[in-house]
């Protein structure tokens, strides 16, 4: 029976730094919460086929959610149950004073943790007072914990909504963004956006990396996809920054802000997802138009990206085929 004992203390002390490391900590959610919704993920996406306008993706972060929650429950209960069990009579009848066997235990175990203490089986000694009542505390915690994490999650899922519809009114492809901040002398348009537009980047990431959860928050309307407008966007600043021709170009000062907001963006990413970007890189964004209106240089080489620009590209592209989505959404050159 000490092997009983053994899994349930394991068990217990695991979920209670998973639940401690996802509610409290700002480095992302514990081992067993983002390996699950990993997983979860990864399921809905084959359910859905990889379709990133089917329904269920969009319900799938509420999923999730509720997933996770019945997971530290079940994980908890299980954990008592074999502590409990471990000694053969731990738990016994109140009245008859008779041990309880396995399913009564599960039973007194369910209702401890629950914190509703019956009353018609109670713990034999001290001892299992005391983990009974370590146990009452923590279901009390967790319920707290669970619905003070619902909350600030939720507020960020609707700031992330929020910016991918703000950014989706800046075009639909990088060559409409960079068209449209162009005033036929200089980049100002765009610039004078490029403050706001960072501050709600790093919010959103600061958010992604206190709440990872959000990442599987999925918004089936195309137009208003978070990952494709941020893809799109950094397309654009890419060819800002380095292909525009240097008379018109903006100073990097200019664009510094977006550039910081882009760094932290990946920082975060790669801290609180685990997504191993892809080998190859998407195709080089269109510039047809933006040669047209000789904005760019005509003798740029295809696919010539500083290997960081090459490295942030390819988990671009990774991100949105994780999310359902194709790259010719991102770029129109490509569809």
């Amino acid at each position: 029976m000490e092997i009983l004992l053994f899994i349930g203390v394991i068990l217990y002390l695991s979920i209670v730094l998973d639940i401690l490391q996802t509610t409290l900590s700002m480095q992302g959610g514990g081992w067993l919460t983002s390996r699950f919704s990993h997983l979860f993920w990864k399921l809905l996406l084959i359910v859905s086929g990889r379709n990133g306008k089917a329904k269920i993706l969009a319900h799938g972060g509420y999923f999730l959610l509720i997933s996770i929650v019945l997971i530290w429950v079940l994980l908890l209960w299980g954990s008592l149950v074999c502590i409990l069990y471990s000694h053969p009579a731990s738990i016994i009848d109140s009245t008859t004073k008779v041990p309880a066997n396995f399913w009564q235990i599960t039973y007194y175990s369910g209702f401890t943790l629950s914190t509703l203490g019956m009353g018609d089986y109670v713990a034999s000694t001290d001892l299992w007072r005391i983990v009974t009542s370590i146990y009452s505390f923590t279901g009390l915690i967790l319920l707290t914990m669970s619905v003070t994490y619902f909350i600030p999650v939720l507020s960020a899922v609707i700031d992330q909504r929020k910016l991918g519809i703000r950014l989706s009114t800046l075009g639909s492809s990088p060559e409409e963004i960079i068209i449209s901040g162009w005033n036929g002398e200089n980049f100002e348009p765009f610039i004078k956006k490029v403050e706001d537009i960072s501050e709600s980047i790093i919010k959103y990431s600061q958010q992604h990396r206190a709440y990872p959860v959000i990442h599987y928050f999925h918004n089936n309307k195309e137009k208003n996809a978070i990952i494709l407008q941020l893809a799109r966007l950094y397309e654009a600043l890419i060819i800002i920054s380095d292909q525009v021709k240097e008379e018109i170009r903006p100073e990097y000062k200019e664009i510094k802000p977006l550039m910081i907001a882009y760094e932290n963006y990946f920082e975060v990413l790669t801290e609180v997802t685990h997504i191993n970007p892809e080998k190859h890189g998407p195709p080089s964004p269109g510039i047809k138009k933006l040669l047209e209106k000789e904005l760019i240089f005509d003798n740029l080489k295809d696919d010539n990206f500083p290997e960081d620009i090459d490295y942030n590209r390819r988990m671009f592209k990774t991100l949105v085929r994780q999310d359902g989505w194709s790259w010719k959404l991102v770029d129109i050159k490509n569809s």
